[in-house]
């Protein structure tokens, strides 16, 4: 009986073998999914790092519309203009004179000050300055938001400090009435506030994910195509086949994608300079299971594929859903039940979050609800590959019979 169960399990591992094989021989004998991996698993990660290279936007050019002409507001302008994010370029007289410049692009900013704002200040009352941010870009947009907020809170300590004075408060008396609790803010992670921090982490996941997916079925949709398929190679495996089909094939590009993995999460953030805050080795450990997860998400999704052309349709419906799901624009405790529901069927809404906490907080134990998501993904997504493809053998099995019935 021991000599059954080795003989059958060296025919097991032969069997994966020669799947493995077979595996690596389509892939690298098709152009279209080789220009895919080659492409964009190469490619994408430099050219989204060259994009995104600088990450912040320094002196922004911002046009001042300064109705009110009084101490208050040029000290404000003054401060305004001192901070690293914005610079006043033009000092206009209407905002209509601002408006045609930011239509012109000489400037991505306004900042308006009402004709009473000295005077409410003065009469200790509040007064309002706007902000007005060219969206083309979010970065204009935080630019010109971080920079008033700053120089509001500066201007409203020495408001509150000139009023204390004249009430006969100075000092130590003064500050502690303006500033009852001391603070100090620190960005430990990401203090430019730079774009690229966060966009550029989930980009080198999401494409790993992508490049896999659509490849893979790209070249599942080719064989159906002409009349093959995975699900064929069950019929010359003694035993249930399914799983010797899913892991061998599944070798072949977990081979092919950890290597585009450490390229784009170990290579380029070194070659670009972005902080990684722990090992090469937990990174690679974080690789093992997003690699092997995309690779069972994708076989399992792949299986409804049936012609070549269907993946270019999925990629541009899927690709933004996938991105903004994984929370790097907004925080998933406001997503609605439905899209949370959702967010859990891509292997990046766990993987992504797993990537930037490791790169920010430097330790495994930081990512462990994540790896528990993948854990539970692999399980899930390799059971349904294995049953796609035992009913797709089955499908198969019986046309065959029917055609030979007819015959």
């Amino acid at each position: 009986m021991s000599n059954n169960r080795k003989t059958y399990a060296g025919r097991w591992l032969q069997d994966g073998f020669n799947i493995f094989v077979n595996e690596l021989k389509l892939i690298f004998h098709d152009s279209g999914v080789l220009l895919i991996f080659g492409f964009a698993g190469l490619v994408y990660p430099l050219l989204y790092n060259f994009i995104y290279r600088d990450g912040v936007v320094d002196e922004m050019p911002v046009a001042v519309v300064d109705l009110s002409q009084g101490s208050y507001s040029r000290r404000y302008i003054r401060e305004f203009d001192a901070t690293r994010e914005c610079a006043v370029a033009y000092d206009c007289v209407s905002m209509a004179e601002a408006e045609k410049l930011m239509a012109d692009q000489k400037i991505h900013g306004i900042l308006y000050f009402p004709p009473d704002f000295d005077e409410r200040l003065a009469r200790m009352e509040q007064a309002t300055v706007s902000t007005f941010a060219d969206m083309s870009t979010f970065l204009y947009y935080k630019n010109m938001t971080m920079a008033s907020n700053l120089v509001m809170l500066d201007e409203i300590h020495s408001i509150q400090a000139e009023h204390y004075a004249a009430a006969g408060y100075t000092g130590q008396d003064a500050a502690a009435l303006i500033e009852p609790v001391g603070y100090d803010a620190e960005l430990l992670f990401n203090r430019p506030i730079s774009f690229t921090m966060f966009f550029v982490y989930m980009a080198m996941m999401l494409i790993l994910q992508q490049v896999m997916f659509y490849g893979s079925s790209m070249l599942a949709g080719t064989l159906r195509e002409e009349h093959r398929s995975f699900a064929r190679l069950t019929a010359d495996l003694s035993g249930h086949g399914m799983g010797r089909v899913v892991l061998g094939r599944g070798a072949a590009y977990f081979v092919i994608f950890l290597c585009l993995g450490m390229y784009g999460t170990l290579l380029i953030p070194g070659l670009f300079h972005l902080p990684m805050h722990c090992s090469w080795t937990d990174v690679l450990v974080l690789l093992l299971f997003f690699v092997t997860d995309i690779i069972f998400f994708s076989f399992t999704w792949s299986s409804l594929i049936t012609r070549r052309e269907t993946v270019l349709v999925l990629l541009l419906a899927v690709t933004p859903i996938a991105a903004l799901l994984t929370g790097f624009t907004w925080p998933t405790a406001n997503f609605p039940g439905f899209w949370k529901a959702v967010s859990y069927i891509f292997p990046t809404t766990f993987g992504v979050r797993a990537y930037m906490n490791l790169c920010n907080a430097g330790t495994l134990s930081a990512i462990a609800p994540e790896i528990i998501g993948m854990t539970v993904q692999i399980i899930v997504y390799y059971i349904l590959a294995s049953m796609a493809v035992y009913i797709e053998g089955k499908v198969i099995e019986r046309k065959d019979m029917k055609k030979e019935a007819a015959l």
